[in-house]
């Protein structure tokens, strides 16, 4: 495992890589950094495969933009920019978080750079407007988004008490998991760095513009569209972010024409990419293998 950088345009990512072969990148969410899939990366690395999880754009200082440069058509963008750098035709795209959504869209908008999708922990938020009737809990697990909207109020919150709320929505989403306290502390360091976290609030607050050109195409690609790359859904029975009712009754095969399975874990939550290590990894490496 090595550090390197990708690039964007003049835009410069931090990256951690291993390995060689077929190019898998990895994305990572909130609030969460690039090392969260440090180990996965160390076994499929040796398998044949070229990993690198980028620092996904806002959380570090080369890559804050003004909040008008993080929708989700942006963060795609950022993708096929890496792709150019490393001179890329295809790629595999693992993602956890916001990072599953991005993965989501840009198997919508460039399916032919795309060989696989491992989606982890988020469902297609195409079916999301449906939540109300499957899982009306939905809205008490969603109270952090309304949080997020609020510039200042938010940041302030998520400061206080030495970033506790990020204790608290690692417990919260994968309840009965101790997470590794080395890891929430790097994520709590970088958010002490100034634009950090007010960047990666921006995702939240963008999710739902409409008055910007690349803010509607990001709400009509999300929510009207198919994802036509083989995609797999990996989510835990417990998780307190989305609930499971949204995977096992709203994901339908045929909105992945090209492919697609999930499956739920037992005793695992949101973060399931660290309470299930050893068989989300071989579920991974399964998929990749099947679409190389």
């Amino acid at each position: 495992m090595h550090h390197s950088e990708i690039r964007n345009s003049s835009t410069v990512f931090t990256t951690l890589e291993t390995g060689s072969g077929d190019p898998v990148l990895f994305l990572h969410g909130f609030p969460d950094n690039h090392k969260t899939f440090s180990p996965i990366m160390e076994t499929i690395g040796k398998k044949g495969f070229q990993c690198i999880a980028p620092v996904m754009r806002g959380y570090e200082a080369s890559t804050i933009s003004h909040a008008n440069k993080l929708h989700v058509v942006d963060l795609v963008n950022d993708i096929l920019g890496w792709m150019e750098d490393r001179r890329f035709d295809t790629v595999h795209l693992v993602g956890h978080n916001w990072g599953a959504i991005i993965a989501y869209a840009a198997g919508m908008y460039y399916p032919n750079r795309i060989k696989s999708i491992t989606s982890l922990g988020v469902p297609l938020l195409k079916t999301f407007q449906d939540s109300f009737l499957w899982a009306p809990l939905q809205t008490i697990h969603s109270w952090y988004v309304a949080l997020f909207q609020i510039p200042y109020i938010a940041e302030l919150t998520i400061r206080s008490n030495q970033f506790a709320l990020v204790d608290f929505l690692w417990k919260d989403w994968s309840p009965g998991f101790t997470p590794n306290q080395d890891h929430l502390a790097e994520i709590k360091a970088n958010f002490q760095n100034p634009g950090i976290l007010s960047s990666a609030l921006a995702y939240y607050r963008n999710l739902n513009d409409l008055f910007t050109e690349t803010g509607r195409e990001s709400i009509v690609g999300i929510f009207d569209t198919h994802v036509t790359v083989p995609t797999q859904v990996l989510y835990g029975l417990n998780d307190g972010c989305f609930h499971k009712n949204l995977f096992e009754h709203l994901l339908d095969e045929t909105d992945f024409p090209r492919g697609f399975r999930k499956i739920g874990f037992d005793h695992a939550g949101h973060f399931l990419h660290w309470e299930k290590r050893d068989e989300v990894t071989k579920l991974i490496l399964e998929w990749l293998e099947k679409n190389k």
